[in-house]
């Protein structure tokens, strides 16, 4: 499966959040924000547009316990921005965009999916819309594999 990317994306491992978090997924969403959420069985992606917020999220994500440093150890934690692609770099992560029209047509949205996952399923936050999203707004860059 897939997560949508758009603006800034923290984008979380499942698997850490099972493994560290105390009290688990009930935890991890007491402090996620209220929008721009979604989850496979495998990631968590939170789309933020303010850098701020992101800093403030990642400190109390890695208070709940995932592991996570800004010198560089992206564990856990990793972010993703829907033009440029990965912005931390992580094996366990991979950025695309794909079209989400019929049959492969335009548009076009940004995502990351684990790494070796084919799974052309995508997932979006509650409500989400093309129509009105940072994804219409600002585009993703390319229409294939980020290089």
């Amino acid at each position: 499966m897939a997560v949508l990317v758009e603006a800034t994306t923290v984008i979380l491992r499942a698997a850490a959040v099972d493994e560290r978090v105390a009290g688990g997924w009930d935890s991890l969403q007491a402090c996620l924000p209220q929008t721009g959420v979604c989850s496979d069985d495998e990631l968590v992606s939170i789309s933020l547009v303010d850098p701020a917020e992101v800093r403030c999220l990642v400190d109390r994500l890695v208070a709940l316990g995932l592991h996570f440093d800004w010198e560089g150890s992206f564990e856990d934690i990793a972010f993703a921005d829907q033009k440029r692609g990965l912005i931390t770099p992580c094996d366990w992560l991979t950025f695309e965009t794909v079209r989400i029209g019929i049959s492969g047509t335009p548009p076009s949205v940004a995502i990351c999916r684990l790494a070796g996952n084919q799974s052309h399923e995508l997932r979006l936050p509650e409500g989400w819309r093309y129509q009105g999203s940072l994804s219409e707004a600002f585009g993703a860059e390319g229409t294939g594999p980020v290089p």
